[in-house]
């Protein structure tokens, strides 16, 4: 029989709580109490199109390079910023900083520049990046750091700069 009476005192109060924790009660859109401040939903793209959503600042339009055909000569594509494209198979667990950029085997990791911007830590799915290409040599801290974040880096590896990331689907 109490917990009859509970359920139903508790239903009774339900939709009050729902108007306070949404900010849209009486009070009108208040700042939340300490404690009660919105988790952020993650990254937020910039645009939506071409089947997929945008990351960072608009991507200029240019012709994507795959990423096995720049891994073939890769200091033919450092001089300046270019678009390139592959699959995603890692993102950075802690904050979607980086991403790894893979086709047909070659691969590069991809860092949102100056970390300005992130991508969701979910994404498994076709990409363009748009961003400048270097070879870089890792040290022993740069494996360690990258491994804690859910990667398996290569003492050497081909990275981007990017200023924009497109994923398809979003």
């Amino acid at each position: 029989m109490n917990k009859w009476i509970i359920a139903s005192v508790a239903a009774a109060f339900a939709p009050a709580a729902q108007a306070h924790e949404g900010g849209h009660g009486e009070h009108g859109g208040h700042a939340p109490m300490a404690g009660h401040e919105a988790t952020p939903a993650g990254p937020t793209p910039i645009a939506t199109g071409n089947g997929g959503a945008y990351y960072g600042a608009p991507m200029p339009k240019s012709v994507p390079q795959a990423i096995a055909e720049v891994a073939r000569k890769p200091e033919a594509h450092t001089a300046a910023p270019q678009a390139f494209k592959g699959r995603i198979t890692e993102v950075c667990q802690n904050k979607g900083c980086w991403l790894v950029l893979e086709d047909n085997g070659s691969y590069a990791r991809v860092f949102m520049s100056g970390h300005s911007f992130s991508v969701p830590k979910d994404a498994r799915k076709d990409a363009i990046v748009y961003g400048t290409l270097s070879v870089k040599q890792l040290d022993e801290a740069q494996i360690k750091h990258l491994a804690s974040e859910g990667s398996k880096p290569q003492p050497q590896e081909l990275q981007i700069q990017a200023t924009s990331v497109w994923i398809a689907g979003g």
